[in-house]
């Protein structure tokens, strides 16, 4: 458990972290899940090679020029997700289903025409398309609990204390966990400026604490891209964006003490602390990138997507009750919310990608991607995140993604598998332990194109796809900083099943 302890203060967020922007909102606006429409998916996400839809533009422009009519798509999507925590030796489970739309794309394709039909020759056709993308779910609820008889989350409120001196006015202390703490008896001065929990203030070194947190988090990324694409001998083609992101994060957390057994005189019953935080924000980037067919069968691809510039607004509040002596002691999460913008540059990413097609067989295709997460940095106009950023640089490394799938045709058929790795993006080096906690995703998926009959007319095109993702993070309710005081972590296997259907026209 110890191990974990160490693993999870470099592994993940804390469940609350006093609502100090930090290297976490760094990651966590920064990473993408596997998107796109229900073909993209299907076959793991490696579409950077071979474009042809809409959603692919996400991470490959250069795909757009690869279209010779014009489409309109759009998808739905059923996701569960599935977290089972272990705390201290107890485990829960917790589940959610949500419906949600991963993709709309809209593209219109001009081929340039000669006196001998269609071009082959320098400018063949141009495209203009414009898509939206969910790149990352952040939708999911968990539970733990566990007996601690080595802490409590007031010995967490006493070091955020320390050093302080707290006025007359309880009224002073709303959001501010240690005088909320102090004021609801959970803390006490043990010397001048320097504070202990009620356990340590009574001497108390035998006691048993039922720990329960309960956490929901729902929200997306999702991003709007207006883009263009050229085929020059249908060799070479070349692509950009402009992209809009859109950031919507909002997390209620609810952590809670019952005291089972102590020594002293002093009786601490239980406490509550609930804490929420709502994040919104947008941005703006570009991505760009080519693909080249030397031969008809074999293409190869690269794109580069600009750091994004997040504006990001926080609005927190907090909560926290205790009932000591029978005495109720109360500062409620409706008293006031309070409100802070920063900014967040995001990452680049390189893409290069590579696909074998044969147009009656399908294809076999490879992404990788390799994300710098540590050059991604927080600003704001009155306050220097000189910590944040130094985390950031510390805790974090370059990250590589590999996407690969394969389609097989069978008349107006078409059978998809794939799977995605996301490489961690924590630097092991930094806690001198292993921190390989990769997400994986695995996926299949079934599509019909209904031809016109006349071959001029729309052709229709549905598909359907499931994935399976999982990982393994960890989850801290609080993090002790003092020599020889224990804090846990909870232990959460994440998996989520994705069931989408895409539906579109060419026309």
């Amino acid at each position: 458990m110890l191990k974990k302890s160490i693993l999870a203060a470099f592994s993940i967020c804390l469940t609350f972290y006093a609502f100090a922007q930090n290297e976490q909102d760094a990651l966590r606006y920064s990473q993408n899940k596997l998107f796109g429409s229900a073909r993209v998916q299907g076959a793991g996400g490696a579409f950077g090679a071979l474009g042809a839809d809409a959603s692919a533009i996400a991470i490959n422009p250069a795909g757009l020029a690869l279209y010779r009519r014009n489409e309109i798509s759009g998808s739905l999507a059923v996701t569960s997700y599935l977290i089972d925590s272990k705390y201290i030796g107890s485990i829960n489970t917790e589940s959610k289903t949500g419906l949600n739309i991963p993709q709309f794309g809209l593209v219109f394709t001009k081929v340039q025409q000669g006196f001998n039909g269609d071009e082959t020759k320098d400018l063949v056709s141009y495209s203009f398309g414009f898509a939206v993308n969910r790149l990352n779910d952040f939708n999911q609820n968990s539970i733990f609990s566990g007996i601690n008889t080595k802490s409590s989350i007031s010995d967490y409120f006493a070091e955020q204390a320390n050093g302080r001196i707290f006025n007359n006015s309880a009224n002073s202390y709303l959001n501010d966990v240690a005088g909320m703490a102090y004021w609801t008896y959970l803390i006490d001065s043990i010397s001048p400026q320097k504070f202990g929990s009620t356990f340590v203030s009574n001497k108390d070194t035998s006691f048993a604490i039922r720990q329960s947190n309960i956490q929901q988090i729902t929200g997306r990324i999702n991003e709007f891209s207006f883009s263009s694409g050229l085929n020059y001998s249908n060799f070479l083609y070349f692509g950009a964006s402009l992209l809009f992101q859109n950031v919507n994060y909002e997390s209620s957390n609810f952590f809670k003490e019952n005291v089972i057994s102590r020594s002293s005189n002093a009786k601490l019953y239980s406490s509550d602390f609930t804490s929420n935080v709502k994040t919104q924000g947008t941005g703006i980037g570009g991505r760009f990138g080519f693909i080249v067919k030397p031969v008809d069968f074999f293409r190869i691809g690269l794109s580069y997507t600009t750091p994004v510039r997040l504006n990001l607004k926080d609005e927190y509040s907090y909560g926290l009750s205790s009932n000591i002596n029978s005495n109720s002691y109360l500062y409620s999460t409706s008293d006031r919310t309070d409100y802070f913008d920063y900014n967040l540059v995001t990452p680049s990413k390189l893409t290069v990608s590579a696909a074998i097609m044969h147009p009656k067989l399908g294809f076999i295709s490879v992404d990788w991607d390799q994300v710098d997460y540590k050059s991604a940095r927080l600003t704001a106009s009155n306050y220097e995140f000189i910590n944040a950023n130094a985390a950031v640089k510390s805790k974090y490394t370059v990250a590589n993604n590999i996407r690969i799938g394969a389609e097989l045709k069978y008349k107006n058929s078409r059978f998809r598998t794939g799977y995605a790795y996301y490489g961690s993006p924590y630097n092991a080096s930094s806690s001198g332990i292993s921190l390989d906690n990769p997400t994986q995703s695995i996926s299949g998926g079934l599509g019909f194109l209904f031809p016109s009959v006349d071959n001029y007319s729309s052709d229709f095109f549905i598909d359907g796809a499931m994935v399976y993702t999982w990982n393994t993070y960890y989850q801290t309710p609080y993090q002790l900083i003092e020599k020889g005081r224990t804090s846990y972590s909870a232990e959460n296997q994440f998996t989520m099943m994705n069931f989408m259907v895409t539906a579109g026209f060419r026309f």
